[in-house]
């Protein structure tokens, strides 16, 4: 089970996912949600299986260079993607990436999104402990 830690992405100090399991779902068809930077094991089980999720994921590791106008689709629960480091330039020509979601079905995510608003608040937020 893994703690996420959100503040340096959402700008909510002290917050944290509920415990959620990196991978689930059927053996044939497993789902992953990784995130080596920000997860926290919750103990020495969970922090055995972190460390060889992350060996695994780097010794299959591939990566490919986007340039202006490119758009890659990636299906955060199929794959687990990253980018590497760079200093921002700040003068309109550095580079940029532009996050978004889809999904099939928007009525899920009624309780955390305005009224006639497609746009959700960060997903399973909670006070840290």
């Amino acid at each position: 089970m893994r703690r996420t830690g959100r503040e340096h992405r959402y700008g909510h100090p002290g917050t944290v996912s509920p415990p959620l399991p990196m991978l689930s779902g059927p053996a044939d068809s497993p789902e992953i949600v990784a995130d080596f930077h920000a997860m926290e094991p919750l103990d020495e089980t969970a922090a055995r299986a972190f460390d060889e999720l992350r060996e695994a994921t780097l010794a299959v590791f591939a990566g490919t260079a986007l340039e202006a106008g490119d758009l890659i689709i990636v299906d955060n629960r199929a794959a687990v993607h990253g980018r590497t480091a760079f200093r921002p330039r700040y003068d309109g020509q550095g580079r940029w990436l532009r996050r978004c979601f889809a999904v099939a079905d928007l009525r899920p995510s009624r309780a955390i999104r305005a009224a006639g608003s497609q746009v959700c608040a960060p997903l399973g937020l909670v006070s840290a402990p």
